[in-house]
This record gives C-alpha cells, sequence and structure tokens, in this order.
C-alpha cells in the first residue's frame, strides 16, 4: 500500500510540473512546438497512471470489504455447523447410553463398548483402562453376547449404519 501511495505521489507531483511548464511554455512562445508536445504526453501519461492508481486502490479495497464480510459469515456458518454437529453428538451419545440400557451392559462394558466404538484395539482398551487384555477380551465378549451380536463390526454397524446415505 505504500509503494502504491509512493507511486501516486510522484506521478501527481509529475504531472503537476509538467502541467505548470506547459502553461509556463505556452504565455512564452505562444505556440506548440516539439518541447511542449512532448509536455503533454508526460502528463497525459502522469493523468492516466494517477487514474489507472486510484481505480485499482478503490477496486481493491472493495473486494477487501467484500472478502471480509464473506468471512463473518463463513464465520457464522462454521459456528452454526459445529453447534449442530455438537447438537447430534449428544443426541448420538443418548441413544447410544439408551441402547446400552436396554442391552443391560455393565458400567465396564458400557466403557469398553464405547471405546470399541471409538476404534481402539483390544490392547489399547486395556492400557487406556488400566486393566488386563484378557479382562478386555471378556468384557467385550459379554457385551457382544448382550447386544446378539458377533463382533466390533458389527456393534459399529449397530450404531452408524442408518447415518450413512445410499
Amino acid at each position: 500500500m505504500h509503494a502504491i501511495r509512493f507511486s501516486l505521489a510522484i506521478f501527481v507531483l509529475i504531472f503537476s510540473i509538467a502541467l505548470g511548464d506547459i502553461i509556463y511554455d505556452w504565455t512564452e512562445s505562444g505556440k506548440f512546438d516539439p518541447h511542449i508536445i512532448v509536455e503533454i504526453f508526460m502528463a497525459l501519461a502522469s493523468f492516466i497512471a494517477i487514474t489507472v492508481l486510484l481505480t485499482s486502490t478503490w477496486l481493491s479495497k472493495k473486494e477487501l470489504i467484500k472478502t471480509y464480510y464473506s468471512l463473518g459469515e463463513a464465520h457464522k456458518a462454521l459456528d452454526t455447523a459445529k453447534h449442530q454437529t455438537q447438537k447430534l453428538m449428544g443426541e448420538l451419545s443418548k441413544v447410544i447410553q439408551a441402547q446400552f440400557i436396554k442391552w443391560q451392559l455393565t458400567d465396564s462394558e458400557k466403557e469398553v463398548a464405547l471405546l470399541l466404538i471409538k476404534g481402539l484395539s483390544l490392547d489399547e482398551i486395556a492400557t487406556v483402562r488400566e486393566t488386563k487384555e484378557k479382562t478386555v477380551r471378556q468384557q467385550a465378549s459379554n457385551l457382544y453376547k448382550k447386544a446378539g451380536i458377533t463382533g466390533r463390526y458389527e456393534l459399529v454397524a449397530f450404531f452408524f449404519e442408518d447415518l450413512l446415505i445410499n
């Protein structure tokens, strides 16, 4: 922006000097000579440069303002989407917890089930829960029996298959 202002100041200075010199030379000689014609071209070129710089600056500011407002609207849309996502996640969590109650899972089985749904391996679940993998394996087996499913993939599919778009 400083370069544009500096260029604009230079072109205004050139235009002013050229115009002043044209007026001075015209009053002195009273005729068009090659010197005056060159100065007219300099003044004209400076005037065109001034016009281009002012127009481009104005257009840049206009685009910047438009982008600023678009960004603000995008932030609002993102905030709305985040809020909706959080709301849906809360609803999904309620559905999952309600199903766990229907299956009559123990608290440990519920915790294992949630970690399985999140994609953790039995070894990772044992580490997170600070238990042995054999214990986690038994709890997973118990929850599969209570849910009437055969494994982790069916567990995940139970909750997510209806969410997928056909």
